[in-house]
């Protein structure tokens, strides 16, 4: 997953942006706020100077600006820059109707001055009391700021199991029952971590309990057996205790097969591919076959597989038994030609389809002859085959059938 895929990558731009778009709010609504406060003070101001002024003698009543906050500036020289250019900072100047000369306000150190420019006369600067205090925006907006940040905080705490959640669903899927601690969050995530914890431990305990119980009818079925082929072996050789001997082993590779069917189902079958050659690949499927000497018809190119052997040989034994049991001529055919392994024999087509036989214990709707021929034989061979990414086609023509096995990479 790409890093601007994620959910904290969402998160964390959502809560960028909001907390970007407040501090921008509250900078603008301050300067603006100063402004609109300057101005009403500067109406303010002007109305006093206008209050004080003498026209004929072109004076100012001191002692009354004075008690009004406004502080004649005796000592002109550190102001001189701003007299002869006025700072970036002043305001326009403005003329009153009853005053001779200009009026101009600046700010220097935090503070306002209003500088008054008379024709032919020196100027005069007044120092003002005004004092413009910031701290109810920064608390007002800081506090909003904080409340997003706290949000932000306790929004990633909140989302933090899923990080775990994922990967635990992730081994589940490769059939490791990890659960991660539940959250003590209250919220539908620590809800979902809990119920998930819960739902793993109880197929935690069935796949242990279906395990131990599988491990048990296994050693209950093959003692007997075991038993059966010691005795057997004991007593003199004859056609008849051969035909025995193979029954027997016939019963103990469907116990086999049995354990196969129930680890694919639970999906517990681990894969474990290498390269091999076709030629070893069918020589364990000879050995595999329970007639020593089939009646097989081989065209095979050279080449290499890179499958898990003991599945693979079992599932392509599986086709192979089927074809020579449900031949007309007890004849089959195998052939590879580097990019599809082919099965065919002749005779009647499959009664069902394909994707029937893949199902779990497929019968059909009734219980056929013999269910390890066509039904979980043929089954295994289709779970395999999945569990390797191969694809495996049936076609029946001119009364032959024939199963297509590709999607492999030869080397």
């Amino acid at each position: 997953m790409k890093w601007y895929h994620t959910l904290f990558f969402k998160i964390t731009l959502i809560f960028s942006i909001a907390i970007v778009a407040v501090f921008s709010i509250g900078v603008g609504f301050t300067k603006h706020q100063k402004t609109r406060t300057i101005e009403e003070f500067e109406r303010t101001v002007f109305a006093l100077l206008r209050s004080a002024y003498n026209r004929q003698t072109e004076s100012f009543n001191d002692e009354f600006l004075r008690q009004e906050g406004l502080i004649r500036v005796e000592n002109l020289e550190p102001f001189k820059e701003y007299i002869t250019q006025p700072p970036p900072n002043s305001r326009p100047k403005k003329r009153m109707a009853n005053m001779r000369g200009p009026i101009q306000t600046f700010e220097n150190e935090d503070k306002i001055y209003i500088l008054f420019s008379p024709k032919n006369h020196e100027p005069i600067l007044f120092q003002t009391s005004f004092e413009y205090s910031t701290h109810i925006n920064l608390l007002v907006f800081g506090s909003v700021i904080m409340l997003l940040i706290g949000l932000y905080i306790l929004t990633l705490r909140s989302i933090q199991p899923i990080g775990p959640l994922t990967k635990s669903i992730e081994a589940l899927a490769k059939g490791r029952y990890e659960a991660p601690p539940p959250s003590k969050s209250l919220d539908e995530i620590g809800m979902l971590t809990r119920a998930y914890y819960k739902t793993i431990t109880k197929i935690r305990q069935l796949r242990d309990a279906r395990q131990l119980f599988l491990r048990n009818i296994m050693h209950e079925l093959k003692t007997p057996l075991t038993k059966a082929k010691l005795a057997l072996a004991m007593v003199e050789s004859t056609p008849y205790t051969q035909k025995l001997a193979t029954y027997l082993n016939t019963q103990e590779e469907l116990l086999e097969e049995f354990a196969r069917i129930e680890k694919l189902g639970s999906g517990e079958q681990p894969l474990d591919p290498k390269t091999y050659h076709i030629d070893d690949i069918l020589a364990q499927v000879y050995d595999l076959l329970p007639d020593e000497n089939p009646n097989l018809i081989k065209d095979i190119k050279s080449g290499s597989l890179k499958v898990d052997f003991d599945l693979f040989c079992a599932a392509v034994k599986n086709l192979v038994d089927n074809a020579l049991r449900y031949s007309d001529d007890k004849c089959a055919k195998i052939e590879f030609d580097g990019k599809e392994l082919k099965i065919s024999n002749t005779g009647p087509a499959l009664p069902y389809s394909l994707e029937d036989y893949a199902k779990p214990y497929f019968l059909g709707g009734s219980k056929q002859r013999e269910s390890r021929g066509l039904g979980f034989g043929l089954f295994i061979a289709l779970q395999v085959f999945d569990l390797h990414g191969f694809t495996c086609k049936y076609e029946h023509t001119n009364n032959t059938s024939t199963f297509i096995i590709s999607g492999f990479n030869p080397s």
